[in-house]
């Protein structure tokens, strides 16, 4: 009997683990943008078929239009996603897909900001090329996050070129990589001080998480096969302790 509670346990253990996992994210697919108005558009189509719009603009000093760097691109052309792996870890499934990208200036004093129809939970960020091997760029955000993956990419790069720093800084030299936001968010910001000629992002949300978990939803299968494992050992237990006591 203990024989097979520990492999029920060993099951449930293993499906437990496996949705800890890598989860599949969701891309923008960016629809329109602008160059010189520093704005571009586009949205995120989930299984369900319903969609999370996303915008975007680069704001200037004085509150005007910025400008994006002219590598943005809404259709297909230059793959900078490719390689994959270096957007590809345990908590991210699979890396943007070619070709949308948001290319960015670095100095030229401008806030950039992501403005989502709802709130996400702990959406991601793809990035590419922060800064150049001699060159450190840094992302300075109004909110926490965590890297997520790194590795050499279309530039090259290496598997340390970027760096978290003390308030919520990302720096970068040669850096792809992907960064997870903490948090529920329906818009966030960021400013790049140090001049470089561009780099560039893309967004993505998780299939299963958009919003904060609903109180009375239901609960995910690796959950209730825990309860389910939790219930056995219980029963057996019971059934060993009377078993004994006979």
């Amino acid at each position: 009997m203990r024989n097979r509670l520990s492999a029920f346990l060993f099951v449930a253990t293993l499906f437990t683990a496996a949705d800890a996992s890598a989860v599949p994210y969701y891309y923008v697919d960016w629809m329109a943008a602008d160059i010189n108005a520093g704005t571009a558009s586009g949205t995120i189509t989930l299984p369900d078929a319903s969609t999370v719009t996303v915008g975007f603009e680069a704001i200037t000093a004085a509150g005007g239009p910025g400008n994006l760097a002219s590598p943005t691109q809404t259709g297909c052309g230059t793959n900078y996603w490719n390689p994959s792996s270096p957007y590809i870890s345990a908590q991210v499934d699979n890396a943007p897909p070619p070709c949308d990208i948001v290319a960015l200036e670095g100095g030229v004093n401008q806030t950039y900001l992501v403005t989502l129809s709802e709130p996400i939970k702990d959406p991601i960020m793809a990035i590419l090329s922060l800064g150049q091997p001699s060159v450190f760029t840094t992302y300075d955000f109004d909110s926490p996050f965590d890297i997520v993956s790194q590795g050499a990419g279309f530039w090259g790069g290496t598997s340390s070129s970027l760096a978290e720093l003390p308030g919520d800084i990302l720096r970068g030299n040669e850096g792809h990589g992907t960064i997870q936001f903490i948090g529920t968010f329906d818009t966030f910001s960021w400013v790049v001080p140090t001049p470089e000629f561009w780099h560039g992002f893309t967004f993505g949300i998780r299939t299963t998480e958009r919003i904060e978990p609903n109180p009375t939803a239901v609960p995910e299968p690796a959950s209730l096969l825990l309860l389910a494992a939790g219930l056995a050992a219980g029963k057996v237990r019971a059934r060993y302790a009377d078993k004994r006591s006979r």
